[in-house]
């Protein structure tokens, strides 16, 4: 019965490519696979007991925010957009190489690499790029400073960290855990299941997401640059400064970078309008990570505009990480400046207006042409028409990427042309905006 059910969660696209069935799994009978562009489970029956921890634990087909905040920070949401929170700060490492090296600030990697050399932890579940393979990324427990190192900067394909939490629960020792929202969504569910795990995964660090983007995206962006995958000997989606670059090496030595964002040839220009988007971001309502312990992302914000090395927006969720912090910055090992929620809102504004005010739009639309939707109790805004229409903008834009030969035409579309097209959803997007941040 559990079986069939898990295996419905994947024929009804509500699977997020975690990886938490595989990594709770007590008798090793899920093992994450490439399909379709995404990371999923593959069920092996016959070791199957039936046990149903993997739809327990499954953050893909049903969320209570409500009951995940009381279960971990002991009371229901604070705020509505930022779940509950202690602080909200702008910061950045101290570290030139860290800082540089990352996508935004470096703070992720420094507070790794302070929490390893003070003993706090043992070791942190992190995600890098495949030295053999550099197109695929492999999550792994880092527990040295030169491994954390290597998992710094963001990642934009499928990631499925979770599946480490068998290790996990095999080792002895402390843990932290670095992850998206819908993989920290796993993680809790899963603790609230294991107490052993729950007390292994001390500091939970989450990263702020719009959306993800499948391994077509990828394959299709070096396409578009005129590259083979198989060329690619190292593939870094950010890095190199702030808003920084997807930086290329070729086996044959040569160097490329790309510009990330800010910019008619920007390549996230591509992916900004929900090309080559898994058809599950758009069923999800969580951008600032609201059930890890600490949030950090980008700080877009007007101030920053000319920002060259990068900052983070933090939001601290537990005492824990408010020390963690003030000791950092007491050894300078960050600068931190305290801002209002409203400075945090206003630094997502756009994906947070998208991800929160329209959600229940985007799941109306989406039940209406017939696909499934999770369950999720945090669903706060009411039907709103141009809600409705940017659903449908971003609706064709996944079902657009995902044919091939739709897919060949785009090959031919210039990069400015995609931005153009951005634009025109930001539009819409305006029209629905209920409130500003």
């Amino acid at each position: 019965m559990f079986l069939d059910k898990i295996r419905k969660v994947v024929e009804n696209g509500l699977c997020t490519s975690c990886g938490t069935c595989a990594g709770i799994c007590p008798t090793d009978a899920v093992k994450m696979q490439v399909k379709a562009g995404l990371i999923l489970p593959k069920i092996d029956e016959r070791k199957c007991n039936g046990c149903g921890l993997c739809l327990k634990c499954c953050p893909g087909w049903i969320i209570d925010f409500e009951e995940l905040n009381s279960e971990f920070f002991g009371a229901k949401p604070k705020d509505a957009h930022l779940g509950n929170f202690l602080g909200c700060y702008v910061g950045h490492s101290n570290d030139y190489d860290v800082r540089f090296n990352s996508a935004s600030g470096g703070v992720v990697t420094q507070l790794l690499l302070f929490a390893l050399e003070q003993g706090i932890i043992d070791g942190a579940v992190v995600t890098r790029m495949r030295a053999d393979n550099p197109l695929m990324p492999e999550s792994f427990i880092a527990k040295t400073r030169e491994e954390i190192v290597s998992a710094s900067k963001s990642k934009y394909c499928p990631t499925s960290p979770n599946e480490v939490l068998k290790y996990v629960l095999k080792e002895n020792g402390r843990f932290a855990f670095v992850g998206l929202p819908c993989q920290i969504h796993g993680v809790r569910k899963a603790e609230a299941n294991f107490k052993d795990l729950r007390e292994k995964i001390i500091l939970h660090i989450g990263l702020f997401c719009s959306h993800t983007v499948n391994f077509d995206g990828t394959r299709f962006l070096l396409s578009k640059l005129g590259l083979r995958a198989d060329d690619v000997a190292v593939l870094n989606y950010r890095g190199g400064g702030w808003p920084g670059s997807m930086q290329i090496q070729l086996k044959n030595g040569q160097r490329l970078n790309v510009r990330f964002v800010r910019g008619w040839n920007a390549y996230w220009n591509i992916f900004s309008p929900f090309f080559f988007t898994p058809m599950r971001c758009l069923m999800c309502s969580d951008l600032f990570n609201e059930l890890a312990d600490v949030s950090v992302g980008d700080a877009w914000l007007p101030e920053f505009k000319r920002e060259k090395m990068g900052k983070s927006i933090i939001i601290v969720r537990t005492k824990m990480v408010e020390e963690i912090l003030k000791n950092m910055q007491n050894v300078s090992k960050l600068t931190l400046t305290k801002v209002s929620p409203n400075k945090v809102k206003e630094s997502q504004a756009f994906s947070l207006n998208f991800k929160k005010e329209n959600l229940f739009s985007r799941l109306f639309f989406l039940t209406k042409f017939g696909l499934k939707v999770p369950k999720i109790n945090n669903v706060r805004s009411p039907f709103a028409f141009w809600g409705f229409v940017g659903t449908f903008f971003v609706y064709w834009s996944v079902l657009f990427s995902k044919k091939k030969r739709f897919r060949n035409f785009l090959l031919y579309v210039p990069l400015p042309v995609f931005r153009l097209y951005f634009g025109l959803f930001k539009c819409i997007h305006m029209l629905s905006r209920q409130e500003k941040f």
